[in-house]
């Protein structure tokens, strides 16, 4: 089960595991043909990664497409927004991605102080946190707290300290849906809602999501993402189908170690969703390519 279209991976400019180098060649051994590099949000890792990429074209011939995941709320919950083909360089990208790491510094603070009252050594793990990465997320948190010897496992501090409920779990304030969709949009990028399937949303809510995301200037969704299984597969794209979205494909690879989302690893997209690629709006390059290499 392999794909040679990947449009959702992480590198160490968020929360992944390997450089921007180090992906792009992983993925490329891999097979993929059409790599998005979708950090969250943040494009720092865009130009190691464009580097990367003409450098292993000659042998393994990989496009990248410059993406990021950003973050934002919809009727309280935080939703993450793909934005394909963006302009790196957008001023009004630029402005919302400072205003998104700002958020991530203040909620960072907020759990080092909620872990320093639950009797954990929080300012610690933050110096360790911000030792990392400059935009910390819960993963780097998560991870810190492993590398302490504080918990056993990443999944052990999400459900001990940092998950919903939890003594450091912090309410994220992060921008709209339609300021985000219009943000990615003036980059001149296409929106692709990211792993619909896994938001804490009944059924009812979750249609309700992917009709106003269409109607604020959202393009596709994620059909196929890594790990999930044929009949998720089979209800996103049901979902799809139903709202007008066009399918996406994306792993979400975040680490080497972690067997079910390498770069690649997906099923097919189902005949019956249009791939966001054929679409008149999805760069004309990277659509090219997607249609020469699922088709060989």
């Amino acid at each position: 089960m392999s794909s040679p279209v990947d449009l959702h991976t992480h590198s160490t400019a968020s929360d992944g595991l390997l450089a921007p180098t180090a992906l792009v060649h992983l993925a490329a051994e891999r097979g993929v043909r059409v790599l998005a590099l979708t950090d969250h949000d943040t494009v720092a890792g865009l130009d190691e990664a464009a580097e990367a990429a003409a450098e292993a074209a000659a042998e393994a011939d990989i496009l990248l497409l410059a993406g990021v995941e950003l973050s934002a709320t919809w009727r309280g919950q935080t939703v993450h927004v793909l934005g394909l083909g963006i302009d790196p360089c957008s001023v009004q990208l630029a402005t919302l991605l400072q205003g998104l790491a700002e958020e991530r510094l203040r909620r960072a603070e907020e759990i080092a102080r909620k872990l320093d009252r639950a009797g954990l050594p929080g300012r610690e793990v933050l110096v360790e946190v911000l030792a990392a990465t400059p935009r910390p997320t819960r993963t780097h948190f998560a991870r810190a707290l492993v590398r302490m010897g504080l918990v056993h496992s990443q999944a052990a501090a999400f459900e001990r300290h940092l998950g919903r409920g939890r003594a450091a779990a912090v309410a994220s304030r992060w921008p709209g849906l339609e300021e985000v969709l219009q943000c990615c949009l003036a980059a001149g990028g296409v929106a692709s809602l990211a792993h619909p399937l896994r938001y804490s949303l009944s059924a009812g809510a979750r249609r309700a999501l992917c009709a106003d995301f269409r109607q604020l200037g959202g393009l596709a969704m994620e059909v196929a993402c890594g790990g999930d299984s044929p009949d998720r597969i089979a209800t996103a794209a049901s979902l799809a189908a139903k709202q007008g979205l066009a399918g996406s494909v994306g792993s979400d690879f975040h680490d080497p170690a972690t067997p079910w989302n390498q770069p690649g690893r997906l099923a097919k997209l189902p005949a019956t969703i249009q791939p966001v690629w054929l679409d008149a709006a999805f760069p004309a390059q990277a659509a090219a390519r997607a249609v020469e290499v699922l088709a060989a």
